[in-house]
């Protein structure tokens, strides 16, 4: 194995290689695939999969507080708190998104038709390059259907790390 330096992809062309020299690190990768790690803040990380002996690996793509706030102005994120209905009744879900349980996202984003979840959630089917913000309570099972929904192929799926707790104790400050 060679070392290879780790590259942006076209995605972030705008970043310059001097400014973003200290973002990087060189790393040994099995295979000649680009792999990108950036850090924007201490809270946002921007990671990209890379594949390796066959089998896809994914990478979190992590949003904060600040994130989701401007997540929830644009309709063609689509936020989806996937607690348990029981948390919902007691707190409400997050302003702008809609609920799907942990262990029916995957089902639903792969079978429902698009007619039929947009009658369900008042919002359009996101498609494979859509922006898919998860939320939970802490971020951790959102965390898992993230990851669960990068290896369906939908490679533009956030967590909030925060989750509601970060939201709730955010609103009332």
């Amino acid at each position: 194995m060679t070392v290879q330096l780790i590259r942006v992809w076209r995605t972030f062309r705008s970043f310059k290689l001097s400014h973003c020299r200290s973002l990087f690190y060189h790393r040994r990768l099995p295979s000649p695939k680009p792999n990108l790690i950036l850090e924007i803040s201490p809270a946002i990380s921007i990671g990209v999969s890379r594949m390796s002996t066959g089998a896809t690996e994914t990478v979190p793509l992590n949003v904060d507080y600040e994130g989701l706030l401007k997540a929830q102005k644009d309709h063609q994120v689509l936020i989806i708190d996937v607690r348990e209905q029981k948390e919902i009744d007691e707190t409400g879900k997050l302003p702008g998104s809609i609920h799907i349980p942990m262990g029916n996202v995957s089902k639903v984003l792969e079978t429902l038709a698009e007619n039929e979840f947009k009658k369900q959630y008042e919002k359009p089917k996101p498609q494979k390059d859509t922006k898919i913000i998860l939320s939970c309570r802490a971020g951790m099972r959102s965390a898992k259907v993230q990851e669960e929904l990068q290896k369906l192929g939908y490679q533009n799926a956030w967590n909030y790390v925060g989750g509601w707790g970060e939201w709730e104790s955010k609103q009332k400050s």
